[in-house]
């Protein structure tokens, strides 16, 4: 029997319905399901910036803890984004500058248990801005850091905490991305990410953000799409995972040495803090490279289990931070960074 056009019609659009229906029925048999944002009842603090990608929001905050036998917490931002730090002396000789990421802002503890606000209790002829964001890797802290100093009026010491996981933010791994979309209830979608282009220059691209196509909260199919088209995305121009990895490794490089000169032109010095390292070979990698460069750093990293990490959360904790302050203080007063304004 021959059948008609309409009935051709009729018969492919019914084979591309079964054929997506089976589809659909096997990747949720293999637990690919649809897209699901994770959702937490915790207040939003970041608000979307053009060029950083987020930025806190002025206000106090309660935050609740992640565990059921943690305490909650209270976050305070100015305007400007930065973490309130307490008081100082009303005479003011010069700023300290904290930027880096949640282990500078001091995720999970209350404003004055942070270790920059350990510092203002330190150096209290100092303003301690404390510029760290959850969430930001190098570049984002080098491009506030470059909004921010032209502000002061005397900016005397920049303070960097670095992480491993910053160079995995650097680039924009696709990884990356789809987390920052997963929690996108706090505010944080896009990142700006930098490659290395001709003439070993660092570039800083615009803030990206994960592909959100219709249909991904219904659809395993959608789903793994968006996942497949974002892998290949941000492999272009990476041919090859070792270039990546090698890449990543070169952009933060390049950033911390922006971080270090743009301090120098402000007459400020500059000391990047490890705060977090896992990897023992990447580790020495860094830490040789900033002695080449005479960069400032201070290895203050310790493992975050027991008293010194957030119950069901792998920030530090208050004790942490203690050590993080005791850490640093120890570095500035033994290199005799600031001796001369040390009240």
């Amino acid at each position: 029997m021959k059948i008609s056009l309409p009935g051709k019609i009729t018969l492919v659009f019914i084979s591309i319905i079964i054929s997506i229906t089976i589809t659909e029925i096997l990747l949720r048999v293999f637990e690919i399901k649809p897209w699901e944002n994770i959702i937490i009842n915790k207040p939003q603090i970041f608000k979307p910036d053009t060029a950083l990608g987020w930025k806190a929001k002025k206000g106090n905050y309660i935050i609740p803890p992640l565990h059921q036998l943690g305490k909650k917490f209270n976050m305070s931002f100015d305007e400007d984004g930065q973490r309130k730090t307490g008081e100082r002396n009303s005479k003011v000789e010069g700023e300290i500058l904290v930027i880096g990421g949640s282990f500078a802002q001091g995720w999970g503890v209350s404003d004055e248990s942070t270790f920059s606000s350990k510092l203002q209790k330190k150096y209290t002829n100092f303003k301690v801005y404390n510029f760290g964001h959850g969430g930001y890797g190098s570049i984002q802290s080098f491009l506030l850091l470059e909004e921010q100093i032209p502000k002061m009026k005397s900016p005397k010491l920049v303070i960097y905490g670095f992480i491993e996981h910053h160079e995995y933010r650097n680039v924009a791994r696709s990884e990356w991305l789809r987390v920052l979309e997963l929690f996108s209830w706090k505010g944080h979608v896009k990142t700006p990410y930098g490659t290395i282009g001709k003439n070993n220059k660092l570039i800083i691209h615009p803030p990206i953000g994960y592909i959100n196509l219709p249909l991904r909260e219904v659809s395993s199919l959608v789903t793994l799409f968006e996942k497949v088209y974002m892998k290949q995305m941000s492999k272009k121009g990476f041919p090859r995972d070792s270039r990546r990895k090698k890449q990543q490794k070169l952009v933060t490089e390049k950033t911390i040495l922006q971080m270090k000169e743009i301090s120098k032109k402000f007459d400020a010095e500059f000391i990047l803090i490890i705060l977090d390292w896992s990897n023992r070979f990447t580790k020495d990698h860094y830490e040789s490279f900033l002695k080449k460069n005479e960069i400032n750093f201070v290895n203050c990293a310790i493992p975050l289990v027991d008293e010194m990490v957030l119950l069901g959360d792998y920030h530090p904790s208050e004790k942490a931070h203690s050590h993080y302050n005791e850490c640093l203080t120890n570095y500035i007063k033994k290199n005799k960074i600031l001796s001369n304004n040390l009240n």
